[in-house]
């Protein structure tokens, strides 16, 4: 796992897997990673474009040839369009993130001499997961098993019997399949749904991870002010991840959208089921950081313990000094003496101590999350009122 200097190799959670293999299977086994922008513009054009194509052919794109043609159904769009390159770009802020922290537990003297080939172990058996093929092959068995298990039209008679969509025609009952949703079913759906699970598989070997690490014994210095013990990076990893996040939320307001444009519900009905989403994701989010608040709360008690017996000394040496000896010009001996700087600075300490977390996060990071992943669903607002109604509310809160 370790190269000949003793640092880990560095690592991407996007690296490895089956779709490492087939790319180097194409390209050449020494070929770098298609860039961002290319996988994003290969995934429009195999995933969205020939859902266009096929409806335009078949006159099922626009207009009133079907109750619902591609056009007026968001959630292929937001699935495909912005939730897909949204999971294609989380590498960008990812992968840095990640990499950054675990270089930071293995040099910052958190973990010690003695652990290192303890840390080194779980880094290597991450890098394994990453590197299988099978768990890439598993994912793609279980998009396929999905999106034929839950595939549109499917278990709704009702929805069957009374509209035609893009795709799908109904005849005397039976319902059949367009050319566009053969498509979405057999290619556009699993692959979204492979990328979306990719994801998840990801998180859970980062968690893993970090779960191998909080079991080693961490050298946590309650003096540190990230507030965290010297983990305050490892907050950051994990707000990384907002990325994916809101790929899902934005997946999950395309379907409420779905659901209140289509089937009469309400902003209003929605409101509880989307504050338990975003929570929910929050949740799960900065839950593997908790894995770390035993030591945390260990060494904020040992720190308060043993900076506040040496405050009590500090502080009875300073008042013997400057208050039971009496001495000329006490003012001037004050002001040019370190003393009163010493004070303030082992207060300032003190209250590093004091103030330590239990998680290595910032109240200020985990709010900018939420409000990051609540931004999808922001929209869903103007189906309840119109721009003019939240202008004339909010001038009237503001006047």
């Amino acid at each position: 796992m370790s190269n000949s200097s003793g640092a880990p190799k560095q690592f991407s959670l996007s690296a490895g897997g089956l779709v490492r293999m087939v790319q180097r299977w194409i390209r050449g086994p020494e070929s770098p990673d298609f860039p961002i922008p290319t996988q994003i513009l290969i995934s429009v054009a195999f995933l969205w474009l020939p859902l266009v194509l096929l409806t335009l052919f078949d006159g099922s794109f626009s207009g009133t040839n079907v109750a619902q043609p591609l056009t007026s159904d968001i959630v292929p769009h937001v699935r495909l369009l912005i939730a897909i390159p949204l999971l294609l770009l989380a590498d960008i802020t990812i992968d840095p993130a990640t990499s950054t922290a675990t270089h930071d537990l293995e040099t910052s003297g958190v973990i010690a001499t003695g652990e290192q080939s303890r840390f080194h172990l779980a880094l290597m058996k991450m890098r394994d997961a990453l590197d299988s093929v099978w768990p890439d092959v598993v994912i793609v068995m279980l998009a396929f098993g999905f999106t034929w298990l839950f595939k549109p039209g499917s278990g709704d008679p009702a929805l069957q019997a009374v509209t035609t969509s893009w795709l799908w025609t109904v005849h005397d009952g039976d319902l059949r399949y367009s050319a566009a949703g053969w498509w979405y079913l057999l290619v556009s759906g699993p692959m979204f749904l492979v990328i979306m699970f990719r994801w998840f598989w990801r998180f859970y070997i980062w968690t893993v991870f970090l779960f191998r690490i909080s079991r080693l014994p961490l050298t946590l210095r309650p003096t540190d002010p990230d507030l965290s013990g010297g983990l305050g990076y490892l907050g950051i990893a994990q707000q990384s991840f907002v990325a994916v996040f809101l790929a899902f939320a934005t997946v999950a307001s395309s379907t409420v959208a779905h659901d209140i444009l289509s089937e009469g519900s309400t902003f209003r009905d929605e409101r509880l089921e989307i504050v338990v989403l975003v929570v929910g994701f929050v949740l799960v989010i900065y839950a593997p950081l908790l894995f770390f608040t035993k030591q945390l709360f260990i060494a904020r008690r040992r720190g308060l313990r043993e900076y506040g017996s040496l405050a009590y000394k500090l502080s009875e040496a300073f008042h013997e000094k400057w208050v039971k000896e009496e001495k000329d010009a006490v003012g001037k001996e004050l002001l040019a003496s370190t003393d009163a700087s010493a004070m303030a600075d082992y207060s300032a300490t003190y209250d590093n101590v004091r103030s330590m977390r239990l998680l290595p996060a910032t109240l200020r990071n985990v709010a900018t999350t939420a409000g990051v992943l609540l931004a999808p669903f922001l929209p869903l607002v103007l189906t309840e009122f119109s721009i003019q109604d939240l202008l004339n509310r909010l001038v009237d809160v503001l006047v």
